[in-house]
């Protein structure tokens, strides 16, 4: 009976430690209303006897939001083998609409990874998902998932999200990034 009481006290002390820790899910997120603007757009094209060409895109694209308040001026670089310079004249601007994003699942795990007492490496791990309604369209399914890793003696990181709408993946990026 008392290893009964004890394995029932242990479950018991498990569960309330695990749920101090849990944090709570915004009941809703709110994504505000931008307009994506192309600014300039750069073209060079590098050739060396022997090898491809190398087409090298750069633009810088301003994102507004909150009404004009924040603006955000984003660097896009693109390379391609091809060797003749793009017909495409720069994007006209585009507003995307806000939406309300409901979180149905948040799972969120990290690691760290130490040796003699020190930190060598951290790992983060986020699975979640939710429902995004916006006015005027049919709810969508929407799913994050990222995976963040930070090495201390390097004192370099890289991270990868895969954003997904109704199953289908419409972002998968990586970004590495030096610390120094």
């Amino acid at each position: 009976m008392k290893i009964l009481q004890k394995i029932f006290s242990m479950a018991i002390l498990a569960t309330v430690v695990n749920a101090a820790f849990a944090a709570p899910m915004p009941s809703t997120i709110v994504v505000q209303d931008k307009a994506v603007v192309p600014i300039v757009k750069t073209q060079t094209i590098q050739t060396m006897q022997g090898e491809q060409p190398i087409r090298t895109t750069e633009a810088t694209i301003f994102e507004v939001s909150n009404q004009g308040q924040d603006i955000v001026a984003r660097e896009m670089i693109s390379k391609d083998h091809e060797q003749h310079f793009s017909d495409k004249p720069l994007s006209t601007p585009v507003i995307k609409k806000g939406a309300v994003v409901v979180p149905t699942s948040k799972v969120e795990e990290k690691s760290t990874l130490k040796q003699a007492g020190s930190v060598i490496a951290e790992t983060k791990q986020i699975d979640a998902k939710g429902i995004a309604f916006k006015k005027g369209q049919s709810p969508t399914q929407k799913e994050l998932q990222l995976k963040q890793l930070k090495q201390a003696e390097q004192n370099k990181s890289m991270s990868h999200a895969v954003i997904q709408e109704n199953g289908k993946i419409t972002q998968d990026m990586i970004l590495l990034k030096d610390n120094d």
